[in-house]
């Protein structure tokens, strides 16, 4: 008896789901015939009459690609096999490039941010600002940040030819470059003065090394150096792992808020720090390519009265993404929280203001911000 009522009961719930699938396409249906309809007539045309040939799968993938598009969300995007397996190179630092980061600019433009010292990049002279125009003779206009890194990774010793234009000079400049097999550090540090012993450490991104060798370089020049002021320069810091952002918010944050996540659903998730162990004075250093994680470690420090800023507003990404692996190898990057600073600003599309505005030319002999950034570590340390 129990084992029927187990297969009724069963049966009963199946059925209902299977009701409720079912009354949910004919909805869906009913709801958007004239869209499915017009999607089944291209279809149907481009098979039937279309000069170009092309296959269901690849029509399917593009129907997908479009229904990311349509959020318009420039951050929300289907990344091909390809893509996604990059993504994933650039997260691991280490891959076959020539050693430079690149970011979107709110035009669209693909601008090379901070070439690696020691890279091909740093080596051919490009420089931090240069927007790209051609990728191997490709134009890079209305071309993804995603698809950029792709066509310049390849094996070590291929050949890139890359066009830029430089708004110093208002010329176009063309590299050819060799591909090396590209060891990417997050963190640069050196001491930038022994009285008092002031460090500075520039992080670059956030990948899954960064809070370990922020820690190594924040050990190392406290015990060898005896650092009594840190500056921390965020400037041309695109971001990259979130986690990483909250990781080294913990070296310097002791049981604070690092920064609130609201989904789509308005649920709530707060990051505290769990105790951090770097208590010196510190300035950090931003600029309008200063964005994402970066922006929620400058947010965290300087909410929680731990360091001041120095610089320039920065870009403004308050949007947290995140990917989905799709069972094709591809895999979904959508746009699924908005952060807020420990003080609940929203500063997407808006930035943080720096306490010290300080701009600073390109082409200036001296590096102004970090001028002021020392100068009001020696104030608070002297």
């Amino acid at each position: 008896m129990k084992n029927r009522s187990l297969w009724r009961g069963l049966n009963i719930f199946f059925s209902a789901v299977g009701v409720a699938v079912t009354a949910a396409f004919i909805f869906l249906i009913i709801t958007n015939a004239a869209g499915l309809g017009t999607l089944l007539s291209v279809i149907g045309l481009v098979k039937s009459q279309s000069l170009f040939d092309t296959t269901t799968p690849k029509m399917i993938q593009g129907a997908t690609a479009g229904i990311v598009d349509s959020l318009g969300d420039p951050y929300s995007k289907l990344l091909d096999k390809q893509t996604w397996e990059d993504l994933q190179v650039r997260l691991k630092a280490q891959f076959g490039g020539i050693g430079v980061y690149i970011l979107q600019d709110e035009a669209g433009r693909l601008k090379i941010v901070n070439p690696i010292k020691g890279t091909p990049a740093y080596k051919a002279g490009l420089q931090n600002g240069d927007i790209i125009i051609r990728i191997n003779g490709e134009s890079a206009l209305n071309m993804t940040q995603d698809e950029a890194v792709h066509l310049m990774r390849g094996e070590p010793g291929t050949q890139l030819v890359l066009t830029i234009y430089r708004e110093s000079d208002g010329k176009e400049h063309e590299f050819t470059i060799i591909r090396e097999i590209i060891n990417v550090p997050s963190v640069e540090y050196r001491m930038l003065d022994d009285s008092p012993a002031i460090g500075y450490i520039k992080l670059n991104q956030f990948h899954a090394r960064s809070a370990q060798e922020m820690a190594d370089a924040l050990n190392g020049m406290l015990k060898d150096h005896r650092m009594e002021g840190l500056v921390l320069d965020l400037r041309g810091n695109g971001g990259g792992e979130f986690e990483a952002s909250v990781e080294i918010a913990n070296l310097f944050l002791d049981d604070q808020e690092v920064v609130k996540v609201v989904d789509a659903r308005n649920n709530e998730t707060v990051h505290r720090a769990s105790g951090g162990s770097v208590d010196i004075p510190m300035v950090v250093l931003v600029n309008e390519d200063s964005a994402s994680a970066a922006e929620i470690l400058a947010g965290a420090l300087q909410d929680n009265q731990r360091a001041v800023l120095v610089g320039e507003k920065t870009y403004g990404k308050g949007l947290v993404q995140t990917i989905y692996p799709l069972r094709d190898g591809s895999a979904l990057k959508l746009t699924t929280q908005k952060y807020f600073t420990p003080k609940g600003i929203d500063i997407n599309e808006i930035g943080i203001v720096p306490d010290y505005i300080v701009e600073q030319d390109t082409d200036a002999q001296k590096d102004l911000q970090l001028e002021k950034a020392v100068e009001l570590l020696k104030k608070e340390i002297l």
